[in-house]
């Protein structure tokens, strides 16, 4: 369905000449008011604009539209144009309160210095007292990726943060899944709240591919943290454990108690999980670019199948897409499971007779 963008401009025009506007955490409009907080705004949108709500959540918040951002949107400045939601997320979120913040952009950003830009916006804070609109400022590196936010002008403080945007009226991904519309896979599982202590740190080659299971795990999980590069400052996390198989791993028993072979790392011990989600060729090299990923302990699995991730090439038996290894990990055999329909789904666009001529050589093959 096409939206049309003179319907979303009129309705937020209408939005912002109502004459009672309050900061509030339950989202409302009357003929006179509006009360919201950011994502209050943005579910309001939402359902003006008829659109699914991120992941099938109910009353899903900023860090539920950036996780979807972070799929399907960009993270440059040069691709901010108005009529896009951008956002960022804590990366350690709080029991209750914010959990991030999104925007609607107006207007194209103006340079203002040196990696410098501001940016006219609409949103809702509680500085603010609810809806408005007002300017932010944004900072880049070298190649305008976005590292930073400084949400009110009079603050000092400039946020750094990963921040991600997207045309809010885009038409070739699911809100509700972040897939293509072609392959969308929304309602395939019930999200669950909260998610594992489980970091994922992504090759930016995996982002956006139409292959990649991460949005799968976003579905099931969809405040998983997950962090896009080749080079990762260290995690400000306690016990940490690297996920990567290796001569000296441990094994992962998620359910061992207090008392079992030393050889295990215990759930009780409420560790942070780190994945690498990449090739295998790719993965080693992160963790060579990565020292502080070397000091960790590592840990590794014994699965008892062989992968299903049909359309990539895996080393050995043992060897897992990102989404088994988590669904492994998490114990979550129905995250596991979602696998199939999404590979059965990608086969059927590609075609039987070429998945049957090109993968034929790989472990996992299967002649159905």
């Amino acid at each position: 369905m096409s939206i049309d963008p003179i319907f979303l401009n009129s309705t937020i025009h209408h939005w912002l000449a109502l004459p009672h506007k309050t900061f509030s955490r339950e989202e409302s409009v009357t003929q006179d008011a509006i009360h919201c907080d950011c994502g209050g705004f943005v579910r309001l949108l939402f359902q003006a604009l008829q659109l699914k709500y991120p992941f099938c959540v109910l009353r899903p918040k900023a860090v539920h539209y950036f996780s979807v951002l972070q799929e399907i949107g960009s993270n440059k400045i040069t691709q901010l144009k108005p009529g896009h939601l951008l956002a960022w997320r804590k990366q350690i979120l709080p029991k209750s309160g914010d959990t991030g913040h999104i925007v609607l952009i107006t207007a194209e950003p103006t340079l203002v210095g040196n990696n410098h830009f501001r940016v006219e916006i609409v949103d809702a804070t509680q500085k603010q007292q609810g809806l408005s609109r007002r300017f932010l400022e944004l900072f880049t590196d070298e190649d305008s990726v976005i590292i930073g936010v400084r949400l009110h002008s009079e603050e000092t403080k400039i946020k750094r943060a990963p921040i991600y945007h997207c045309d809010l009226l885009q038409t070739r991904y699911c809100w509700g899944c972040a897939l293509p519309k072609s392959v969308c896979s929304c309602a395939v599982i019930e999200p669950r709240s909260p998610a594992p202590n489980f970091v994922i740190l992504r090759h930016p080659k995996e982002r956006k591919r139409t292959l990649s299971t991460v949005s799968l795990i976003k579905q099931r999980y969809p405040t998983t943290l997950v962090l896009d590069g080749e080079q990762f400052s260290p995690l400000r996390m306690n016990n940490l454990l690297l996920l990567f198989p290796s001569q000296q791993s441990l094994d992962w028993q998620p359910n061992s108690k207090s008392g079992e072979s030393s050889n295990h790392v215990e759930k009780s011990s409420e560790p942070t999980l780190i994945l690498l989600d990449a090739t295998w060729k790719k993965a080693k090299k992160m963790l060579h670019l990565n020292s502080w990923l070397q000091t960790l302990e590592h840990v590794a699995l014994s699965p008892d199948f062989m992968s299903r991730y049909l359309l990539r090439k895996i080393p050995n038996v043992q060897g897992l897409s990102t989404l088994e290894a988590y669904a492994v990990a998490a114990k979550d055999p129905e995250l596991a499971q979602t696998l199939e329909p999404f590979m059965a789904k990608h086969i059927e666009l590609m075609g039987v007779e070429r998945y049957q001529q090109n993968y034929q050589s790989h472990l996992n093959y299967e002649n159905s």
